[in-house]
This record gives C-alpha cells, sequence and structure tokens, in this order.
C-alpha cells in the first residue's frame, strides 16, 4: 500500500488502485501547497471529536461542492458517524469502517463510471456566490445519478421537500431571498427545458409572507382569541332529551341529569356523548368549534388557517438535455445568474427587479440600486459574447448585492429594511466606490463615477421604477 503520511492526514492506494485521501483532523484541504487536484482519486474523512463543529468544519473543508481541489470526487465518512451529520449528509456518498473498505472501493467506481457516461467535467466556477453553489448543487446531483429530486420530505427544511437545493451555507439571515432566488432559478429550469414534472406529491401551506412551513397553530377563542380553553364532553341524556356539558352533570361524583334530575345508569346506558363543547377560562365564551390561530417564528406575525400559502409539492426530473448541459457545464453561458445575486445580462437584473416586487416580501422590505457610470478601455478588446469584463471580475466578492453592466452603466442592487436604508445605503456605495477607485489605480485610464441611487419602497408600481433606470440612462 503506498502511503504520503502525515499525522492530519494521508494519500492511500486501494485494491482498485484510486488513491484516497484519508483526513484524520481539521484540514483546510485547498490551502496545503503539498496537495494538488491530480494527487488523490476520493476523500475518506476519519474525524472523531466531542465537539460536531470541529467534524462538520472538517466535511466542509473536504466538500466535494465547496472544495476546489476536492470538487465533485466520492467522499466517504467513518462509520462512526453514522446518524450524525444531519444536513451535511447529502454531500456524503457513503460509510464506511476504513478507506479500503469494498463497498466503498465499489462505490467509487461506480461514481466515475456514471461521470464517464455522461461525459461530466470536473472543470467549474469556484463557489463564491449562493448562484455558483446552486449550480454546483445540480452537477452534484447529476454526477451521482440523482435526476429526480422534491421525491421524498427533507427533515429540518423549512420548505418540506426540496432536498436539492436545500445544502446552502450562503447568506446567513436571508433565507427568504435565497427561496426567491430557487424559485426563480427552478421556473428557468423548466422553462429551459432542462427539468420535467413527473408526479404530484403533496400539498403544504406556508407562511404567506417569508414562505417558511416551519408554522405553529393554537386553537383559540373565537370571542377573545385566548388559547387558554379546555373541551369537555357535551352528554345526552335520552330519558328527557337534555343535552348539556358533561360538568352540568355532576353531583356527589355521580352523574344526574340537571334537567330531571335523575341519576344516569352505567348498566343499561342511558346517555350518550354525541360531541364536545370548548369553554374559553379568560372569557367564559362557550363555542363547539374554536379557531385556529397560526404563528410565523420567522417574521412573528399571526394568520388565520385560511391566510396561508398552498403549495403543490411535485416531483420532478432531469431532462436528458438538462443533464448534458449540466454535466458538460454549457449551463454556465444558457442560464446566467438569472435569478441569483451576482453579475447578470440587464434583462436579468430587470426580471429580478420586477419577480420581487410581485413577491408578498415583508412590508419594510427595500431595493436599492445605485447606478455607476464606467470607462474601461479595456473593454475594446473583448469580442466574444460570454467574456466577463475585467471590472465585474473585480466586483465578483460582492456577492451580496446582483450587479449588471448596461453599456457604460452598472447596477447594484441590493436589500434594506427601512430603519436601515441610510445604513445600508452608505455602507454600499462606501465599499463600491472603494473597489472601483482600486481597480482604478491598477488600470489606466479607466473612469467611474457614481451617478445615482434609486430606491424602490415594496408595493410601488415597478414598471415605474424601472422606466426611471431606463430614462436616466439615456
Amino acid at each position: 500500500m503506498n502511503q504520503k503520511t502525515e499525522n492530519r492526514y494521508q494519500i492511500i492506494t486501494n485494491n482498485n488502485r484510486r488513491r484516497i485521501l484519508v483526513i484524520n483532523d481539521v484540514v483546510d484541504v485547498d490551502r496545503k501547497a503539498d496537495l494538488a487536484f491530480e494527487d488523490f482519486d476520493a476523500v475518506f474523512i476519519n474525524v472523531i471529536d466531542n465537539l460536531m463543529d470541529r467534524i462538520m468544519l472538517a466535511i466542509r473543508l473536504a466538500s466535494p461542492l465547496l472544495s476546489e481541489k476536492c470538487r465533485f470526487k466520492p467522499c466517504y465518512v467513518t462509520k462512526r458517524l453514522t446518524g450524525w451529520l444531519g444536513k451535511a449528509e447529502v454531500i456524503v456518498d457513503g460509510y464506511a469502517s476504513q478507506p479500503t473498505d469494498s463497498n466503498m472501493a465499489q462505490g467509487i467506481e461506480e461514481i466515475y463510471a456514471n461521470m464517464r457516461r455522461i461525459n461530466f467535467l470536473l472543470g467549474t466556477e469556484p463557489v463564491v456566490s449562493h448562484a455558483e453553489e446552486i449550480f454546483r448543487l445540480c452537477r452534484y446531483a447529476i454526477s451521482r445519478g440523482q435526476y429526480t429530486f422534491s421525491s421524498h420530505p427533507t427533515p429540518g427544511l423549512s420548505s418540506g421537500y426540496m432536498s436539492l437545493y436545500y445544502y446552502t451555507l450562503w447568506f446567513e439571515g436571508q433565507e427568504n431571498q435565497q427561496l426567491e432566488e430557487r424559485d426563480f432559478f427552478h421556473a428557468q429550469l423548466l422553462k429551459l427545458g432542462y427539468i420535467r414534472p413527473t408526479r404530484f406529491i403533496d400539498k403544504i401551506h406556508v407562511c404567506p409572507v417569508c414562505r417558511q412551513s416551519h408554522l405553529l397553530f393554537f386553537e383559540c377563542c373565537p370571542k377573545c382569541g385566548s388559547s387558554d380553553i379546555r373541551e369537555e364532553p357535551v352528554l345526552h341524556h335520552f330519558r328527557c332529551a337534555n343535552v348539556s356539558p358533561e360538568s352540568t352533570y355532576q353531583w356527589d361524583g355521580e352523574l344526574r341529569c340537571p334537567k330531571c334530575h335523575h341519576t344516569l345508569r352505567h348498566i343499561g346506558v342511558d346517555y350518550d356523548k354525541p360531541s364536545s363543547i370548548f369553554t374559553c377560562r379568560q372569557c367564559d365564551e362557550s363555542f363547539m368549534y374554536p379557531d385556529m390561530r397560526v404563528i410565523c417564528p420567522e417574521d412573528r406575525r399571526t394568520w388565520t388557517t385560511d391566510d396561508l400559502l398552498p403549495i403543490d409539492v411535485t416531483e420532478y426530473e432531469f431532462t436528458p438535455e438538462g443533464i448534458r448541459v449540466f454535466a458538460n457545464y454549457d449551463i454556465r453561458y444558457t442560464l446566467s445568474q438569472a435569478g441569483f445575486y451576482g453579475y447578470s445580462s440587464m434583462r436579468d437584473f430587470l426580471a429580478y427587479l420586477r419577480m420581487v416586487s410581485k413577491a408578498e416580501a415583508k412590508q419594510a422590505d427595500l431595493f436599492v440600486v445605485a447606478r455607476f457610470y464606467v470607462f474601461d478601455p479595456a473593454m475594446d478588446n473583448i469580442v466574444a459574447q460570454e467574456t466577463t469584463p475585467p471590472v465585474v471580475k473585480a466586483m465578483s466578492r460582492f456577492f451580496n448585492y446582483k450587479s449588471a453592466l448596461w453599456g457604460n452603466n452598472y447596477y447594484f442592487l441590493c436589500r434594506a429594511s427601512n430603519g436601515e436604508l441610510a445604513q445600508v445605503q452608505s455602507r454600499m456605495e462606501y465599499e463600491l466606490k472603494n473597489e472601483l477607485k482600486d481597480f482604478q489605480q491598477r488600470h489606466e485610464g479607466f473612469e467611474f463615477e457614481l451617478v445615482d441611487t434609486y430606491v424602490y419602497h415594496q408595493g410601488e408600481d415597478m414598471e415605474q421604477f424601472i422606466h426611471r433606470i431606463e430614462e436616466d440612462r439615456n
């Protein structure tokens, strides 16, 4: 057995001549100068620690989704972690007692055989935005022969079922934005014929504002709204036809009819319990059916069940064309980053604005668009349409903004709440100006200027807002 040894990791060769990177401790694989992409074919994570966070960090740093040197390579984990990985299990191909196990060796060969069958290209863009993460999630699923998704509930997933898209580490605290982006991305895949529905699974009800399915339900009094209610059966006395709550029959440890005063019989029963009645302990109101109050923990708003948004859960599958474009990475140019924060065409930029304006977003949501004039002499040498302009590459680190270049106008979009507008706008302008200034110092002849900032308030006419942007450009 060939071996390259270090305390924290080593490379061994299995019986199929596959080189396995065995990770015994937290290792930032991408930053290891003595580890190259070509040095190993698969990963075996053998990290056991009292702190689960360290185990998760070890998996993340050697993830086939997020690590550049480990991208799409088979990833196995020690059997001792079975049942402990939770969400991270999505990116684990299996468990093994040791890296040379026959089941692991067979699994590795099956993964590479599937990649060869669909002409899967390992090359891809580094994951520096939510868009690139979702693209890579789709490619990862296809590389494993997983062509259908949404076919079963995913534990811990706020939207209930969408297992393909849910493994994400980006935009902490911006889950609503991510959900909108994924819905838009999903719609684009359908429009392009890259996925298709196969069957209806279920219908779930979600919060109409944030679309979370983790909701709290409370039975409550229809008069005062309190959930301090008690339920008791209603007794029907056959002898005199009296119908009233069981508490009215209680008398000296027995059941006695409050109307005819006869004791109810337990042998040769002369009563039944046709229904129940509720009584509110706060206002003493009695009622047959309580109201249902629904609280969304995410936005802390209260709804009725009629307010909830019904969503059909459907199973989808990648079409042969969808498999081809994701496997060959042609999807990069045909789909762009249409529904995601990050750089996109101006058409997709405006389509995104229209989409989010129609969504039932929180009332405090604002959209801030900053417009810069930019002039770069280097752009004259760029002919290929898919070539990313140098200034766009320089600005790509700001993946918390959506951006588009339209002629000499460079647009940046971000979100803010009412109380944070001034702070968000100031930070946005400061960050972008400084980055463009740095780019200017390194590129002769480059010029830029902040021309204007536009603020869109939820509920306003989006077409008028877009018209302002277009009119000012002209």
